[in-house]
């Protein structure tokens, strides 16, 4: 089981930006539902806590993760479990985002089944 979440970092007035949305309007609907569109700023402007947690700088930005569960026993003995994002790749640029996705999808979804 794949357990990674692809986030796609934009902004409004970016070019590249359009750039890269007008090429995921051109995937199959499988591609476009693993990728999470994600705005890279807050509406106060400064960048978002994920943009942040994954220290993203520029956009468009693609952010491969993998989602881990961390359990662990509190004093009590009672088992607690929380689940954390751990950065696996990051792609930026419009240009280097539309070369590698589809070897990232074939890479960390299930958007491209075998035969």
């Amino acid at each position: 089981m794949k357990l990674y979440q692809l986030y796609v970092f934009t902004q409004d007035s970016c070019a590249p930006c359009s750039r890269l949305k007008d090429y995921i309007d051109t995937l199959t609907q499988a591609e476009k539902a693993e990728l999470k569109m994600v705005p890279f700023k807050a509406p106060s402007g400064s960048p978002t806590a994920l943009a942040e947690s994954f220290e993203v700088e520029l956009t468009p930005t693609l952010v491969v993760c993998h989602e881990d569960i961390v359990c662990a026993l509190d004093d009590s003995g009672d088992e607690w479990c929380d689940g954390q994002e751990s950065l696996v790749e990051k792609i930026v640029g419009a240009n280097n985002i539309i070369a590698a996705l589809p070897s990232t999808l074939d890479a960390y979804t299930y958007a491209h089944p075998e035969d």
